[in-house]
């Protein structure tokens, strides 16, 4: 199955290669977008904003009639296209038409020859799939990707599931990325982009004005990553400098993840951890996961430094458990930090609806719901 965006300038066109499976809407969701309406109406926008004249994106079933030969129409698409985008998927390379549509609009661009030929093939990850799996025409192309990876913990998550995105920050950066090279590449091919005149507005990531205090924000699993980043957001939002670098990853061996923990909670008043269902895992060498291996350097330093406190936040109920006809389990927040590593003499249970805040220095180690 495929998608072809018609531009008005020029009859330049972009076809897009999908298969049909990662189009459908969840069964309880009747509302909700498939993962190609929703991507190629994100895309529209973006290039609107970048100043792609007319990018119109729609789908073949709405362009293609009854009586149309929809074999022919599919073939003068491809022939007709500047650019053609593949949508990759575990159901993408288990299709004899996807197959075609790629090797048909390969073949075209060898007939073109380098520089014209070049860039003309873009390639969306939907999700993970296996090296072997991906057809050789798109292997060496960089892709976009639609997941994320949890390089310690080998975990997939990916940033559109059942209808709704799961991971905005990313998502919106990895479609962002898209329309940009598409842009890119159009003006290369002679449609130039103008961009929209913008009021000036302070960037999303311009740092705030400092209150000087400094927290420790605990490394998260995979579950827990996008709490993670709305905590960060309303830290700095707040002035408070975030230890370590929530930009960063701790390192790439046991033991530059411990220097980096230790030098960061030397720096820190304070800790904050979030606990979900996943540890985290960790590199080779390293004797715990991430998310207990930081409980614990953060235990050992509320231990040796008077006025340093933890703070962990372990919900009753998680999100990612909340659906649609689905029992919501409840569970005991001192319990889940028995699961993760060992309690303080201090720690007690207070709501996060509390609005526990960080900016009064604790006396005592909290553990939040």
């Amino acid at each position: 199955m495929s998608l072809q965006s018609s531009n008005a300038c020029d009859g330049r066109e972009v076809f897009i290669s999908y298969r049909r499976q990662d189009n459908d809407p969840p069964p309880d969701g009747p509302n909700d977008r498939g993962f190609v309406d929703y991507l190629l109406r994100q895309v529209r926008y973006d290039l609107g904003q970048l100043g792609v004249p007319n990018a119109i994106l729609w789908q073949d079933r709405s362009r293609i009639a009854p009586a149309d030969d929809w074999n022919q129409k599919i073939s003068d698409a491809l022939n007709n296209a500047e650019l053609f985008i593949a949508i990759l998927s575990k159901n993408y390379v288990t299709s004899p038409w996807c197959e075609k549509e790629l090797h048909t609009m390969k073949s075209r661009t060898e007939m073109l020859g380098t520089p014209a030929g070049d860039r003309r093939i873009f390639r969306v990850d939907k999700h993970k799939v296996p090296e072997d799996q991906i057809p050789e025409a798109l292997r060496p192309i960089q892709s976009v990707q639609f997941y994320r990876e949890d390089r310690y913990a080998e975990s997939v998550d990916e940033y559109f599931w059942r209808g709704k995105v799961r991971f905005i920050d990313e998502y919106e950066g990895a479609v962002n990325k898209l329309a940009k090279s598409i842009c890119q590449r159009l003006e290369e091919l002679g449609i130039p982009c103008q961009r929209k005149e913008q009021a000036e507005r302070r960037p999303e990531n311009a740092p705030h004005p400092s209150n000087g205090r400094v927290v420790f924000v605990a490394k998260p699993a995979g579950d827990m990553v996008q709490a993670y980043r709305s905590l960060v957001t309303e830290l700095r939002n707040t002035g408070f400098r975030v230890t370590p670098d929530p930009d960063k990853e701790l390192g790439d061996n046991a033991d530059a993840v411990r220097s980096t923990v230790a030098k960061a909670l030397a720096e820190a008043e304070g800790s904050i951890h979030l606990l979900g269902t996943r540890r985290g895992g960790g590199p080779d060498g390293l004797d715990m996961d991430l998310v207990p291996m930081q409980l614990a350097a953060a235990a050992a330093e509320a231990r040796s430094r008077p006025g340093f406190a933890r703070m962990i936040w372990a919900p009753i109920v998680l999100s990612s458990a909340t659906s649609a006809g689905a029992k919501i389990a409840q569970r005991d927040p001192l319990h889940v930090l028995d699961q993760f590593g060992e309690r303080l003499e201090t720690d007690h249970v207070v709501s996060w609806r509390r609005r526990v805040n960080v900016a009064r220095r604790p006396r005592n180690s909290f553990v939040c719901f």
